[in-house]
């Protein structure tokens, strides 16, 4: 019987009871604490996951531009703009850009340039040469 009332006794006492608030508090505090360390965890997942998505879709964008550029066309273009060559046969005609041309009085002019194309006869390398020194247009 001593035994049942000095059990009561703890259960009925004040320092159980604010030991069991405090082991209470202590796990509520670190629940609440997991479950925002959670939420956080899962935003810069969902951050990460669609900057993997990007740039995979980046990889996918550039390996269609090296394949692009592994192509006959591309080489073709290329060679064209920034080479200045031309298919035998051709006739390149060069248009300047609005700005870039200038009047008599050496302001600039915004007007439309137009240029028509003749065909340039070939003129032996001798008659270059003589056309260059005496200044032959």
């Amino acid at each position: 019987m001593p035994d049942i009332k000095l059990g009561k006794r703890i259960l009925k006492s004040k320092i159980l009871l604010i030991i069991s608030l405090l082991v209470l508090l202590f796990f509520t505090v670190n629940l609440s604490r997991e479950i925002i360390n959670r939420r956080d965890l899962q935003g810069e997942i969902s951050a990460l996951q669609e900057k993997i998505d990007g740039l995979k879709s980046r990889n996918t964008e550039l390996v269609g531009l090296i394949e692009y550029f592994k192509t006959p066309d591309f080489v073709e273009t290329e060679a064209r703009t920034k080479l200045n060559l031309k298919k035998p046969g051709e006739t390149i005609i060069i248009v300047p850009e609005p700005g870039e041309l200038k009047d008599e009085n050496k302001n600039i002019t915004n007007e439309p340039a137009f240029i028509t194309a003749t065909v340039v006869k070939e003129i032996s390398n001798p008659q270059k040469w003589w056309n260059y020194f005496l200044e032959v247009k």
